[in-house]
């Protein structure tokens, strides 16, 4: 889908997203269901938490069909649904569930953020939102960004991204928009751009090799080094080849080094 922007009615406030760094341990199990199904879970998972920090199920009529639209995916594609059903993958691993409620608005009351929800308004303002989307409306809440553990879910101790971003890599809309807009990146070129945010964040730049990242990823070597090329032409990405270090009377190459452009 083209012209993100004016879809979602984005505004200069509206760009910042944080991701928990664990995601990438989390969604390793999805390593032999192929690159392009870890892909599609992190972007999908990015987005949603874009549009329930920012009240956008408040806003505009957002279902799953659109959704996958969003993501460069047919409607129709059936692929990905044990990801994101009810009861899927997300669900399972504690990443997402299922509401009827969701935030209307949003402010910052504190410094922490406060949510307006569908459920704070009174019954008749409810049930008109409710006859306006229908009653079987349902969206999937970014759980991780609400609760951290399942421990501060039960007890209802707002530690989630939304609130604290402690080891969590932080992910602008604006990239997002470039990556799914590009047909040469797209999920893939989206998910490869967030883990190399995740380890520049920590070291400024990340020295490994192809062969590293594509194990790290879950992608083949050949599909790594081809969204790497990609991410570093399309000006998100820096690329610097080490030189060559005698190591016990051999010269070997070192891994080359990767930073956020």
């Amino acid at each position: 889908m083209n012209d993100f922007r004016k879809y979602l009615q984005v505004n200069e406030y509206q760009n910042k997203i944080y991701i928990p760094n664990e995601i990438f341990n989390d969604l390793r199990v999805l390593h032999n269901k192929g690159s392009s199904h870890v892909a599609f879970t992190y972007s999908y998972y990015y987005l949603i938490s874009w549009l329930y920090r920012y009240a956008k199920y408040g806003e505009l009529n957002i279902d799953v069909k659109m959704i996958k639209q969003l993501l460069g995916y047919s409607p129709e594609n059936k692929k990905v649904n044990y990801l994101i059903k009810k009861n899927g993958f997300l669900d399972e691993i504690g990443y997402t569930c299922t509401d009827t409620d969701y935030p209307l608005s949003w402010n910052f009351n504190g410094g922490d953020i406060n949510f307006m929800m569908l459920s704070d308004m009174d019954e008749d303002v409810r049930n008109l939102l409710i006859k306006q989307k229908g009653k079987n409306y349902k969206v999937k809440v970014p759980v991780k960004g609400l609760w951290r553990t399942v421990d501060s879910e039960k007890e209802n101790v707002w530690d989630g991204t939304f609130y604290d971003i402690e080891y969590t890599h932080e992910l602008n809309f604006d990239v997002f928009v470039k990556c799914i807009e590009n047909d040469q990146l797209g999920v893939s070129g989206f998910y490869l751009y967030g883990y190399l945010k995740y380890r520049c964040d920590k070291f400024n730049e990340y020295h490994a090799s192809i062969e590293r990242i594509s194990e790290e990823v879950g992608m083949s070597k050949n599909t790594a080094d081809k969204y790497l090329t990609k991410l570093c032409l399309s000006g998100l990405l820096k690329y610097k080849e080490n030189d060559c270090v005698k190591v016990e009377g051999e010269y070997k190459k070192q891994a080359n080094s990767y930073s956020i452009a």
